[in-house]
């Protein structure tokens, strides 16, 4: 009787130990099952990555070729027989998946030289009141110049020392960013996140009415009506404004007939890609040189942008087809205006 109860204990705890060593084998299977679904995923979103950072570059190529070897006009790149390529930020879908905008950097507010009272109409639009906005044009002015001179609003060297700053670069802006280490822009994120999309980096305060965001030129042109808007967007797209006299005439809009103002796109450009899998789009900002040492274009500023939603496919254009380019005669060089 001893015997058999020491034998049924014996088997409850051989029992017990089988059905212990059974869960813990499967809780270790379940953990290794877990963690190899997560490394799959992770392998699965880099091999995503991977392959978006490959259409954006083949995408990219595409576009700079395109850029070096057509003429620029009014608003877009191309020759007069094929479709051009409009330099307005619209969305154009490319052959392998990857999504770009060409933005003529003449139609965006110059860093470098900055036009007082358009500046002064694009901040104030965007949320600025008059002296903020003229405070963040003298300091504008006087991180690119070359003296110690401070302008009435502006900031030197002692004012980014005791805001904690760098110094100021004292020469042109090398990037759209730099705006965050000035006094004042520093304090006022939003309203430079706001106006960011608005500004280039061409050393010179020439402005395209025919290629700016309409939102900008709404800023610059207060007084104009919507309809008036409506009616200059329309009529732009359909056939670009040659000079400010037939935009006036066509439109009622009152743009200025000086010569900073030119319907004329420029050699430079702001070039975004994208490609479904990458968090944020590739930005650019280059300058088309034919007559360039490397390339006949110059990468001036390479960043990652959020301001690239997803398009939508059914009501973007597709990329400019180069397919006949072989049978084309060798083009002259595109001016660099």
């Amino acid at each position: 009787m001893r015997a058999s109860g020491a034998s049924v204990r014996q088997g409850g705890y051989v029992l017990i130990f089988v059905v212990a060593s059974l869960a813990l084998v499967a809780f270790v299977a379940a953990r290794f099952a877990l963690r190899l679904d997560a490394l799959r995923e992770q392998a699965l979103a880099m091999q995503n990555l991977a392959q978006a950072r490959l259409l954006v570059e083949s995408g990219k190529a595409r576009a700079l070729f395109w850029l070096s070897t057509r003429p620029i006009g009014l608003a877009s790149s191309g020759f007069a027989d094929e479709q051009p390529l409009v330099l307005d930020n619209r969305s154009y879908e490319m052959r392998n998946g990857a999504w770009i905008r060409v933005q003529d950097a003449r139609g965006l507010l110059s860093l470098n030289v900055p036009q007082r009272q358009r500046w002064l109409s694009a901040l104030i639009g965007a949320g600025a009141s008059l002296d903020q906005a003229s405070a963040m044009i003298d300091v504008l002015l006087d991180y690119t110049d070359t003296d110690s001179l401070k302008r009435l609003n502006g900031a030197e060297t002692r004012d980014y020392a005791s805001a904690g700053l760098a110094m100021p670069r004292n020469d042109w802006i090398l990037s759209v960013d730099e705006t965050a280490l000035m006094p004042v822009w520093a304090a006022n994120a939003p309203l430079r996140q706001q106006i960011l999309p608005w500004t280039s980096l061409t050393r010179n305060d020439l402005f395209n009415p025919n290629t700016a965001p309409l939102e900008l030129l709404r800023t610059l042109w207060p007084k104009v009506s919507p309809d008036q808007w409506i009616l200059f967007d329309r009529l732009r797209k359909t056939s670009p404004f040659v000079d400010a006299t037939a935009a006036i005439a066509a439109t009622g809009i009152a743009f200025s007939l000086d010569d900073s103002v030119l319907f004329h796109a420029s050699n430079e450009v702001r070039m975004q890609l994208w490609a479904p899998g990458l968090p944020m789009a590739v930005e650019y900002t280059l300058s088309i040189l034919p007559t360039g040492a490397y390339a006949p274009w110059l990468i001036q500023e390479i960043r990652r942008s959020d301001r690239f939603a997803a398009p939508d496919a059914h009501q973007a254009a597709k990329f400019p087809d180069a397919s006949k380019d072989l049978a084309r005669p060798a083009p002259s060089a595109p001016p660099s205006l």
